[in-house]
C-alpha cells in the first residue's frame, strides 16, 4: 500500500486532533520548524527556533514545559468493538494479567481503520505559548514553515493500520523481557516492557524502551502562520495571537481506502 502512512496519518488525527507519526522513533521536539512530505505525511524538519542563532533570542525564556504523564492513552479509528482477550491454553505468556496495556480490537470489514497505543505519555509545550507565537509570526525564517509546538512522546508505542478485510489486533504490553515466542506470537523490546501481539493482515510497528527514557513520539501538533486575506477584519479589533497562527491540515484531498486522493470532477481548484 503506496500511502499506508497518510491513510494512518488521517484516521489518527481524526479522533485525537494531532499530527501522528508514522515512524515514532524518528526525532520530533517543540520548536521544530519544516515541511511536510506530500506522499508520505512525515514531518521533514529544517531547524529548531532554539537552536537557530536568528531567532533563538525571541524564545530563550519561552522553553518547552514537560506535562506530568498519563498512564496509558489509546486512539482507535474504525473499530466495531474493542474487549479483552483471552490467551488459548497452550500459550503462556509471563506477566500477561498484569500487563499495563492489554486489549482486543475488530476493525470494520471492507474500511480501513487504525489503532496507536502509548505507555505513559506526557505532552511538551511551548510556555506562554501566544506570547511567543506572536513574537515569531513575522520571522523570514517561518515563512511557509510548519512549527511543532507540542509533542506527545513515550517509551512504548503500538501502532496498527489494517487491511480492508476482518482484522482483529490483540495487544498487551508486558513487564517481563524477553519474551517466549509462540505461535502468531510477536516479541520485541528493552527492558522494562515488552509488546505481545497477535496481529491481522494489516501493519504493525511497535516499540519499547526503559521507562523514562520518553524515546518515541508518537503524536505532535503543528501550526502555521495563518495566510492574510486581504480584507482589514481586525482593523479596530485588539490584536489577537489565535488569528495569526492556524493549526496545520493535512496537504492533501480527501482519501479513499488506500490513502489515494479523492478528486472529483467538479472540484475547483484555487
Amino acid at each position: 500500500m503506496k500511502y499506508a502512512s497518510r491513510k494512518y496519518i488521517d484516521l489518527i488525527q481524526a479522533v485525537s486532533s494531532k499530527w501522528a507519526s508514522w515512524d515514532p522513533p524518528h526525532p520530533i521536539k517543540v520548536g521544530d520548524y519544516g515541511t511536510v512530505d506530500k506522499d508520505t505525511g512525515r514531518f521533514e524538519k529544517d531547524g529548531n527556533i532554539y537552536d537557530d542563532p536568528a531567532i533563538a533570542a525571541l524564545s530563550l525564556d519561552h522553553q518547552p514545559e514537560t506535562l506530568a504523564p498519563d498512564e496509558k492513552i489509546i486512539f482507535t479509528s474504525q473499530t466495531e468493538n474493542s474487549s479483552e482477550f483471552k490467551l488459548s491454553p497452550e500459550v503462556k505468556i509471563p506477566g500477561i494479567a498484569e500487563a499495563s496495556i492489554k486489549g482486543q480490537w475488530k476493525f470494520k470489514t471492507g474500511k480501513r481503520g487504525a489503532l496507536l497505543a502509548m505507555a505513559q505519555p506526557r505532552s511538551s509545550k511551548f510556555s506562554s505559548e501566544n506570547v511567543l507565537l506572536k513574537r515569531l509570526v513575522d520571522r523570514p525564517e517561518l515563512k511557509d514553515k510548519y512549527l511543532v509546538t507540542e509533542t506527545v512522546s513515550c517509551h512504548a508505542y503500538s501502532l496498527y493500520l489494517s487491511s480492508k478485510s476482518d482484522d482483529t489486533v490483540s495487544l498487551a504490553l508486558v513487564a517481563t523481557t524477553p519474551i517466549p515466542v509462540a505461535p502468531l506470537v510477536s516479541a520485541g523490546g528493552e527492558v522494562g516492557g515488552s509488546w505481545w501481539s497477535k496481529t491481522g493482515s494489516g501493519v504493525f510497528r511497535h516499540g519499547c524502551a526503559p521507562q523514562g527514557t520518553y524515546s518515541f513520539t508518537p503524536l505532535f501538533v503543528l501550526k502555521q502562520v495563518r495566510k492574510k486575506s486581504g480584507f482589514p477584519y481586525r482593523e479596530h479589533a485588539e490584536e489577537d495571537n489565535s488569528d495569526d497562527w492556524e493549526t496545520v491540515n493535512t496537504p492533501w484531498w480527501p482519501l479513499d481506502e488506500d490513502g489515494e486522493e479523492e478528486v472529483f470532477e467538479d472540484t475547483v481548484f484555487e
